[in-house]
């Protein structure tokens, strides 16, 4: 059952979420080309009743090839766990990095794309 500290927490997260959502689609080398989403989330109260913990499942997405990575932050993250695996997705696993000239020629507006999930990834 919902409550209201749950509540609470999940828009914290939802507003970090949206900050970097938005901050990719502003970005003038990216435009929009990745995107944050959440997949799950599980909210433990404490014994006293003075909270919980709400652990968020976000997975990082490449509109462009498809490749998602997957992190997990709580309520009581700060926004640093957010940032630091959107910029080792990008960085390291998605492998936009491997061929610089291209990154840079392409002009894609990856703003008005929609992604839309292929069936097998979820098989």
């Amino acid at each position: 059952m919902r409550d209201r500290q749950r509540k609470k927490a999940q828009s914290k997260i939802n507003k970090k979420v949206r900050t970097m959502n938005k901050n990719l689609l502003s970005d003038n080398l990216w435009r929009g080309r990745f995107f944050v989403q959440q997949v799950d989330a599980n909210w433990e109260r404490f014994d006293d009743g003075s909270g919980g913990i709400l652990t968020v499942w976000l997975e990082i997405r490449d509109k462009k090839t498809g490749i998602y990575m997957g992190f997990r932050i709580d309520n009581y993250d700060r926004g640093w766990h957010l940032w630091e695996n959107c910029n080792k997705f990008i960085c390291n696993y998605s492998g936009v990095w491997d061929d610089i000239s291209a990154v840079k020629a392409d002009r894609t507006d990856w703003t008005k794309v929609n992604w839309v999930p292929k069936k097998e990834l979820y098989a």
